[in-house]
């Protein structure tokens, strides 16, 4: 026998002052899902956000206002929905934000940013790589530069290796476009290749105190099948390549390492930053 229908109905009978609507809403809040609380403490704050910045900084309000938007859905996602399409009234939570006193736009959304981060592990993993994208891109309107690697754990291993290999091959990718690009966009391709070795020799330091250090292969392909045969397509593959580096930092920051005791947060905190890094790069 089905206990979610018994219980239901045993309540019911026993509050025989309750009219029929009035004893199907209270069970229903009672039994029904309910709302995720770390996600709807992040939506609340995030509509706090909107309303405190929409003088200060429009772009920044209209984005924690997207996020607003987001984790909301996501709260509803969570809850389902009925037959008719209505999310239940015990996942129903209070929206309207209220707004609390900013002047630095940059201070809220690093705040902001530092407070998801610290959700990260109190939400379902379902649920991570939202909050995951959130912080990138809040961190994406600073222009502080990612730290250096923290110290790595054994689970950390593969996913750095990856990222080291994945690196090199950027560093090729850009040193092959720098052939065919016109003189004036040659800073620009340096610029990234600094800042691409930068990244490879962190690596390398970091994996180095852990496991044995994987070497550069001589040459590499492109995902897109297609490498720079001249000054156009060389302009067009630098936006692949930095759209690319994006997706797969931003993928890094939110893997989940299977059967890891305890997340290394130092070093996720620092994947979301270099993603960061690469989301701006991508959106110039």
């Amino acid at each position: 026998m089905n206990r979610r229908v018994v219980v239901p109905t045993l309540l019911a009978c026993a509050a025989p002052w309750l009219g029929g609507c009035q004893a199907t809403d209270a069970i229903v809040d009672y039994f029904g899902p309910h709302a995720d609380p770390t996600l709807t403490s992040l939506a609340q704050a995030a509509s706090a956000d909107a309303l405190a910045l929409e003088e200060l900084d429009a772009d920044a309000a209209a984005l924690r206002a997207q996020h607003a938007d987001e984790l909301y859905s996501e709260i509803e996602r969570l809850c389902g929905r009925d037959e008719e399409g209505h999310v239940p009234r015990s996942c129903e939570v209070n929206r309207e934000g209220e707004a609390h006193e900013a002047t630095d736009a940059a201070a809220v959304l690093a705040a902001a940013s530092s407070s998801t981060e610290e959700q990260l592990d109190a939400v379902s993993p379902e649920s991570r790589p939202l909050l995951v994208a959130q912080a990138i891109a809040m961190e994406a309107r600073s222009t502080d530069e990612p730290g250096a690697v923290p110290e790595l754990t054994e689970d950390d291993a593969d996913l750095a290796t990856e990222l080291l290999d994945w690196e090199y091959q950027q560093v090729y990718a850009l040193d092959f476009a720098r052939s065919y690009v016109t003189p004036d966009v040659e800073e620009l391709v340096d610029e990234r290749l600094a800042l691409h070795e930068n990244r490879v020799l962190a690596l390398q330091e970091a994996v180095a105190k852990i496991g044995p250090v994987p070497q550069p292969a001589a040459a590499y392909t492109s995902s897109s099948g297609e490498l720079p045969v001249d000054a156009a397509s060389a302009r067009a593959f630098l936006d692949y390549v930095a759209h690319s580096d994006a997706v797969t930092w931003a993928s890094a920051a939110s893997q989940e390492v299977p059967d890891q005791a305890a997340p290394n947060a130092e070093w996720r905190s620092w994947l979301i930053s270099v993603a960061a890094q690469s989301h701006r790069i991508s959106a110039a």
